[in-house]
């Protein structure tokens, strides 16, 4: 998961630190899982181990920042989700070029060894 710590503090300025905790802990887990969070969010604290306190805290801050998405009722963030295609796509260009590289590098392999025989 790409990080940017600069975009983070100017989003959570002014926040207590503990909502920042709980903001980059939902942010961690949701890029771990793949995508979606669930929406009930006792669930989500315990996922975090938050206590009940913290919870109280920080969730006012950060449930805007993880709305429930249309369709699959699942809480996610927009940004995360961008970048997180951004490094899908990537992912596949380099196994694409991966691919092809190992393709030409046997062929040429494949070509050495016929020619010295």
């Amino acid at each position: 998961m790409p990080w940017f710590p600069r975009d983070f503090l100017s989003a959570t300025r002014g926040w207590p630190v503990t909502a920042k905790g709980v903001y980059r802990e939902l942010l961690d887990a949701s890029w771990d899982c793949g995508g979606g969070l669930p929406a009930d969010t006792d669930t989500l604290r315990r996922m975090i181990g938050a206590t009940a306190a913290e919870w109280r805290t920080a969730w006012p801050l950060v449930e805007p920042k993880l709305p429930i998405t249309d369709g699959d009722g699942l809480r996610r963030n927009a940004r995360l989700e961008y970048h997180r295609a951004k490094a899908m796509g990537l992912s596949e260009v380099r196994s694409d070029i991966g691919y092809k590289g190992g393709k030409a590098t046997a062929e040429a392999r494949r070509r050495a060894a016929g020619a010295s025989e």
